[in-house]
């Protein structure tokens, strides 16, 4: 009688043990196969645009079709130092913006790559679409860091040195803050050249000691900190000795950087994350040099009309105005000529 009653009971065992395996299996399954993100194209810029280095009238250019991909969740950890020399890539500028937005893992995030990079700086704060507005441009992310971070506020003055599109230099002058940003990455670029470097406040804090960095540099400014050399991401640890301290915070975050091919790429991701996830991210997207923006409440990132990365949980709220943007200029803008009549 006993053999009896364990037949039944060996039997539902068996199978309550192969349903759980099915339903694990199931769950890895979809882990590792999260959908790629769709998105739609923005209408394309209609009438004229104004060339922001020449100030002429030009066609607005159309914009490419978005590319849809999808990456491995996260690359294998390589402990990577802080960079001890300037890393020196060359930039091109004929390449016309593409946009792409992918999922990584459980991370999404919009990609700009290509095109001409302008920094942009203004005495009041904006909208990163109104900067691409103004400046003609196919897309856009918000800049680096500023000194005061209330989100009323309406002050423009921004943390390290900075190289405007006026041409003009903007030197740090407070010597406590110029204490604490020493260590920081410098980004510096000319229409053929970009540069990374630790930024010195006693060698690197005048426009002629930044030129002599990089003759014919065009724009130059202060990161938050050194998230990509050499094409591997830093260390948290390396990453954290000089970076902010709430660098590994949990938000939307921003990058900006170069490809080893000598495209500028630039990310914003949709998905909180922290700035050491953010840079295998940035390491995955194909950045051989790439730094830290600000992000949280300023993360911006616009492609034509379309708004593809906020500061908050719902793009119904947008992004805090910033008084610094990278905007992105297609070719046929950047080499404009001016006719004098």
């Amino acid at each position: 009688m006993r053999s009896r009653l364990l037949l039944p009971s060996l039997s539902l065992t068996l199978v309550t043990v192969a349903g759980l395996s099915v339903w694990a299996f199931d769950r890895a399954q979809t882990t590792l196969t999260a959908p790629a993100l769709t998105v739609g194209t923005p209408p394309e810029p209609q009438g004229l645009t104004v060339s922001p280095r020449t100030g002429s009238p030009v066609a607005a250019p159309p914009l490419p079709q978005p590319d849809l991909a999808f990456l491995a969740p996260r690359p294998p950890r390589v402990k990577i130092s802080v960079p001890a020399a300037p890393a020196t890539l060359p930039l091109r500028e004929d390449v016309p913006v593409q946009l792409s937005q992918v999922q990584m893992g459980r991370v999404q995030v919009a990609l700009l790559k290509g095109g001409q990079p302008v920094s942009r700086h203004v005495l009041w704060r904006s909208s990163v679409g109104q900067f691409i507005r103004e400046a003609g441009a196919v897309a856009g992310v918000n800049g680096t860091f500023f000194k005061d971070a209330a989100i009323a506020s309406n002050d423009s003055n921004m943390l390290g040195p900075m190289l405007t599109q006026g041409g003009h230099f903007l030197s740090e002058t407070d010597p406590v803050q110029l204490k604490k940003i020493g260590g920081r990455p410098l980004v510096a670029w000319s229409h053929d050249r970009f540069l990374v470097t630790d930024f010195d406040p006693a060698s690197m804090n005048r426009k002629a000691q930044v030129e002599a960095l990089l003759p014919g540099m065009t724009d130059a400014f202060l990161a938050g900190g050194w998230l990509v050399h050499g094409g591997q991401a830093l260390s948290t640890e390396a990453m954290m000795r000089h970076a902010p301290k709430d660098a590994q915070e949990v938000r939307p975050r921003v990058f900006f950087g170069v490809t080893s091919t000598g495209l500028v790429i630039a990310g914003a991701t949709t998905t909180p994350v922290s700035s050491a996830r953010l840079a295998q991210v940035a390491q995955q997207a194909g950045a051989q040099e790439a730094v830290l923006m600000d992000s949280g409440y300023s993360t911006s990132l616009i492609y034509g009309s379309r708004v593809l990365a906020v500061g908050h949980r719902t793009r119904k709220v947008p992004s805090r105005p910033v008084p610094h943007a990278i905007v992105f200029m297609n070719p046929v803008l950047a080499a404009v000529k001016v006719v004098k009549p």
